[in-house]
């Protein structure tokens, strides 16, 4: 799970001829951990560590080798912290090396029930697979519903739809709702895993079910392919938390926050 949402990010981050050098994106691995950087942008999305005590060791050595990669950048250590998965005994190890918690990231729900996912109706709603060359179609309307504009929003756009375009793992839908672009979401399938990403619905079309009609189609999607088990983020017991919850996730971790100042 951890690892699928940090090759994600990695993918939005480089690969793009003309944002990826505009911000000084950059990806390394230290320790085993993966570092994400902008030589341009402040602390955030964009500047942190992925992977500790999770798909990467919660070491000193670890710890080490992240710290003087910052040091060297003249960057606050940013790392992201899944709990409960990530021992009481490791983060003691982050506080004794000067890092302090922040609080709560997102919430991870997580669904590995056998029952298959229940179908939604919705009046006038039609949800549909994305086909490449509507890639940038979506990828217009996944950062609308999000709020639109900005940095962040410009580089997820481009970001989505280059892995609509070349990820074969990758599965795009669009809600219509009598012809009229809607919702959006996305589902990341790998042979164990999927994670639902992207999900968004337009302002004027929420309080009418369609989030859970979008989650239950990308959840469909992955089943088809013999996936059981998913996950998707979302911000602390928001709406997307409980229509997760409705379609049969649990919240089983939070991403905590720590930071080490330079």
């Amino acid at each position: 799970m951890m690892r699928l949402g940090a090759a994600s990010l990695r993918a939005h981050m480089l690969g793009d001829a003309r944002l990826t050098p505009r911000h000084g994106f950059a990806v390394v691995r230290r320790g085993g951990l993966l570092c994400f950087s902008s030589a341009k942008l402040g602390a955030g999305v964009f500047n942190h560590v992925s992977g500790y005590g999770t798909f990467a060791p919660a070491s000193q050595d670890a710890l080490d080798a992240v710290m003087r990669y910052y040091a060297q950048r003249g960057d606050p250590v940013n790392l992201e912290v899944l709990m409960p998965a990530v021992t009481q005994a490791d983060r003691t190890l982050l506080k004794r090396n000067g890092f302090r918690e922040g609080g709560v990231l997102f919430q991870c729900h997580v669904r590995t029930t056998s029952r298959p996912p229940r179908s939604h109706r919705v009046r006038g709603l039609d949800v549909a697979r994305v086909a490449k060359r509507d890639a940038t179609r979506y990828a217009k309307l996944a950062t609308r519903g999000f709020g639109g504009g900005g940095t962040i929003a410009e580089v997820f756009e481009r970001g989505w739809t280059r892995q609509i375009q070349h990820d074969r793992g990758i599965a795009a839908f669009i809600g219509s709702v009598d012809g009229i672009d809607a919702a959006t979401g996305v589902t990341l399938v790998r042979p164990d895993i999927a994670g639902l990403y992207s999900g968004s619905v337009m302002p004027r079309f929420r309080g009418r079910g369609i989030q859970n009609a979008m989650i239950a189609a990308r959840l469909a999607h992955g089943w088809s392919r013999g996936v059981r088990v998913f996950y998707s983020w979302s911000e602390p017991d928001s709406s997307s938390a409980k229509n997760l919850r409705d379609e049969g996730f649990r919240t089983r971790f939070e991403v905590h926050w720590y930071t080490r100042k330079t």
